[in-house]
């Protein structure tokens, strides 16, 4: 009588390269503590870039060899250097105040990994924080740029300011007020369908 083949269950990306013989519980409990402490880092020098970032300017854009190092303490960033040239580049280049998004991810991602919240689908919060994030940067490079005279940086970043711009020189003012509308509206009724109950009844 012939030997009954077992089934062999397909093999995970992860299971076929290994890496669940090197990402284990203890592993993947202090890399995710790494990632978490790497966000409070990120976090706090993102708030002091809000004091720090004027008198941070001129070194961070004009950074000469040996001054990352920062051992006359020019830096005025609580998190140094390092801190002073991320929330830079993060906030005054790319997203603005938006980018306090982006530690908020990598929280997720810690806490994924620590398993201390396994239920997080990191795919789906990337996309729905990358949304809001690119949605917020041209908001704010919009309406809050006005307001914001005492900033050392654009509130939307110059990636906002730069998209706010391309699409106001395209459709006009109004019409990049009603692309965000009709962007805000989409993602909130793909959300939850209460948004149209809610828009009707307005």
């Amino acid at each position: 009588m012939a030997k009954k083949k077992t089934e062999r269950t397909p093999k995970t990306f992860s299971e076929a390269i290994g890496a669940h013989y090197i990402i284990n519980d203890k592993t993947g409990f202090v890399f995710g503590l790494v990632l978490f402490c790497l966000a409070v880092y990120i976090i706090f020098a993102f708030l002091s870039y809000f004091s720090t970032g004027q008198a941070d300017q001129s070194l961070v854009t004009s950074l000469r060899p040996g001054e990352i190092e920062n051992s006359a303490k020019e830096f005025q960033n609580y998190c140094g250097s390092v801190g002073a040239l991320l929330s830079y580049f993060l906030i005054s280049r790319c997203f603005g105040i938006p980018a306090f998004l982006i530690p908020l991810y990598i929280i997720l991602c810690g806490v994924k990994m620590m398993k201390a919240y396994e239920k997080v689908n990191l795919w789906k919060w990337f996309f729905y924080l990358m949304i809001v994030m690119e949605w917020c940067s041209i908001s704010f490079a919009k309406f809050l740029t006005p307001l914001c005279d005492n900033l050392s940086f654009n509130p939307g970043g110059a990636h906002g300011l730069y998209c706010m711009q391309t699409i106001e020189n395209v459709v006009g003012a109004p019409g990049l007020i009603i692309l965000l509308v009709f962007t805000a509206l989409t993602f909130l009724t793909y959300l939850s369908a209460k948004t149209i109950t809610y828009v009707r009844y307005v």
